[in-house]
């Protein structure tokens, strides 16, 4: 139900003291009216601001949430369309040779994702084209254009969920795989 509006009248009063309209008392049950209808655009707003952070979230991870079916529901924004956890590993990288990356685990990672070399000057992302358990190394689509070191991160997601601020932002170099439960 929307705000009904309330229409308030001016006291008139002649020069010499005649009252002419009597105008709009203020009364508690007024003031209420006004106070209800503030708290009522409040949670609209409020409602609207997670709504946004909701799509921003969606945006913003694209294809970093594999298998999702167009669908991500974060842990900030307040809205409950399924439960979600998020495993934070991530694996750091040994040796690069081109575009084979030599990693201290490949667990987590899969053919076609999207991953994030990272170190404390660089960062550029690059598509898993083949995985080797056995030799513990990822194959890249393009060798990487900058200089990583060993003990550099390669990562699914370099994103960190605040949820004090209920934000995402650039944070520690984190993997992320989301597992998504509807219920």
């Amino acid at each position: 139900m929307g705000y009904e509006r309330q229409y308030w009248e001016d006291r008139l009063v002649t020069e010499s003291g005649e009252t002419i309209q009597e105008g709009t008392r203020i009364t508690a049950r007024r003031l209420n009216h006004i106070e209800e209808g503030i708290k009522g655009i409040d949670d609209i707003v409020i409602k609207m601001e997670n709504r946004i952070l909701h799509l921003h979230a969606k945006i913003t991870t694209g294809d970093r949430t594999a298998g999702n079916n167009g669908i991500f529901v974060d842990t900030f924004d307040g809205i409950q369309d399924a439960v979600i956890s998020l495993d934070r590993t991530r694996t750091t990288i040994q040796s690069i040779s081109d575009t084979h990356v030599t990693v201290a685990s490949v667990t987590g990672f899969a053919v076609g994702q999207e991953v994030t070399l990272a170190s404390v000057n660089n960062q550029e992302e690059r598509i898993i084209t083949a995985i080797n358990a056995l030799t513990q190394v990822i194959t890249l689509n393009a060798a990487p254009t900058a200089t990583y070191s060993s003990n550099s991160i390669l990562a699914r997601s370099t994103v960190e969920i605040d949820t004090v601020a209920k934000r995402m932002r650039r944070g520690s170099i984190d993997t992320y795989s989301v597992r998504i439960a509807v219920t």
